[in-house]
């Protein structure tokens, strides 16, 4: 585009500032100029961005350009949305190879081209080492003479590894301290993962009686921020076992039935390290409906099926729990009895757990007086996670107050009452989407934890 044509289009937004169309052709048009921060000048002047997927990933390639934390913050909240966003683990692969971070970079841009085969960049792929340029084509791939670095030079997907070539320790598991005494409120739920996991992990002897070993699985789904991760790690506290956390990024790789044979391996160390819990973070990115899953990922389902209930799996002693904020694209099939047993709602904290929460988080730290009561009544929908920024903006405020004063600050209920009126609960948007849902298609009675939540 000429410099004439980016005139009259500046003179047109000039004139319509709320045309969103204009100013994304022109943030598009200046990026390819590499005009970045002019891009960024349109867009911080925008009245408002549209919430679609397209425009927030145009908004994360401008600050790819001029603001690598605000890119990164913008891109995971693409993929709090939808963990299956290719692009997304592109840019991100981007800001780690900007940041030096190779390992981190493979792991996303792995990612990306495993969920969308036809997207490379070649700029990332020889600094990662793995460029096209030196692979021959697929018709060559087959040499008479074959030296020990041929298989290096092989295309994406062309050359599968053994088993022996993947590695057999990926994760590094741990051996948590927190317990549900760490937890505030959530009590129903605590009640139900003691049952159905730590009860049985405990007294074997008496649930042996009945026919239930120890082990099974337990989907949770919930606004983020709501301590899905938290109740993972403290139920490995309360069995004393080893905890192992599993997301997208450990397991897929790019060379083709090697993803597969990780999930199957670290199903595999777990077994041996038994008793463990198995922690699947953000399941709805490995598990995700078959129906509508690539090639690629629908046979990761079927490993995680098998490994969770197959006819040579041992999983005594062995307790998968698994997480996710959209359980309406977990595959049908994970939900039956012998997989995930259970399906649990981790709703946002009511009054008392809120008021538990703050305490937790301001325990240890400089207050006066407070009224938890009355500030967990201020909380309606706050996260867990939203709490604690609530606790950590108000510490700033007070530290801020101490270095101009040069007198000691504390955390005062007026402090914490002013920063709460400064916030809005992260829950909002994942409740209106879940509403939905729980009206049209709870037929299975999927939902009903939903809808007892909607109707209090």
């Amino acid at each position: 585009m000429n410099e004439q044509t980016l005139k009259l289009l500046e003179k047109a937004l000039l004139s319509s500032p709320s045309d969103w169309e204009t100013r994304a052709h022109l943030i598009d048009e200046y990026l390819a100029l590499g005009q970045a921060q002019r891009a960024a000048q349109l867009l911080q002047a925008a009245p408002e961005i549209p919430g679609t997927e397209v425009d927030a990933l145009r908004k994360a390639k401008v600050e790819l350009e001029t603001d690598l934390a605000a890119a990164q913050l913008t891109l995971e909240g693409i993929l709090v949305r939808n963990k299956a966003c290719a692009q997304a683990y592109l840019l991100l692969a981007k800001i780690y190879q900007k940041r030096g971070l190779r390992d981190e970079a493979r792991k996303k841009y792995g990612a990306a081209t495993v969920i969308d085969e036809s997207l490379h960049d070649a700029g990332l792929e020889a600094w990662l080492g793995t460029s096209p340029a030196s692979s021959p084509s697929k018709e060559t791939t087959s040499k008479p003479d074959k030296n020990e670095n041929d298989d290096e030079n092989l295309p994406v997907a062309v050359l599968a590894p053994t088993t022996a070539d993947v590695p057999d320790i990926i994760l590094e598991p741990e051996l948590p301290k927190t317990t549900f005494d760490d937890i505030g409120g959530m009590a129903e739920v605590i009640e139900r993962i003691r049952m159905n996991i730590i009860y049985p992990f405990k007294n074997p002897e008496i649930f042996q009686k009945f026919k239930k070993k120890p082990g099974g699985g337990i989907l949770m789904y919930g606004p983020p921020g709501c301590g899905k991760t938290h109740i993972a790690r403290a139920t490995a506290g309360e069995c004393g076992a080893t905890f192992m956390t599993i997301s997208i990024t450990d397991i897929l790789s790019k060379w083709l039935g090697e993803s597969e044979q990780r999930l199957h391996q670290l199903f595999e160390q777990a077994r041996r390290r038994s008793p463990t819990v198995i922690f699947i973070d953000e399941i709805d990115a490995i598990g995700g409906s078959r129906s509508s899953a690539s090639s690629t990922m629908a046979p990761i389902v079927n490993v995680l099926l098998t490994e969770m209930d197959g006819v040579a799996a041992k999983n005594e002693n062995l307790m998968v729990l698994a997480a996710t904020n959209t359980p309406w694209r977990v595959d049908d099939a994970l939900r039956r009895p012998g997989r995930f047993d259970r399906i649990l709602f981790v709703p946002p904290p009511d009054v008392p757990a809120r008021e538990a929460i703050l305490k937790i988080h301001l325990r240890d730290l400089p207050v006066e007086k407070l009224d938890l009561g009355k500030l967990a009544q201020l909380t309606d929908r706050f996260s867990g996670a939203d709490l604690r920024a609530v606790v950590e903006r108000a510490s700033e405020k007070a530290i801020y107050q101490e270095m101009r004063s040069g007198h000691a600050a504390k955390l005062t209920q007026s402090l914490l009452v002013e920063t709460i009126k400064e916030m809005r609960p992260s829950t909002n948007e994942w409740l209106e989407t879940a509403r939905s849902y729980a009206s049209y298609a709870n037929r299975s009675g999927l939902y009903d934890e939903l809808v007892e939540f909607f109707e209090k």
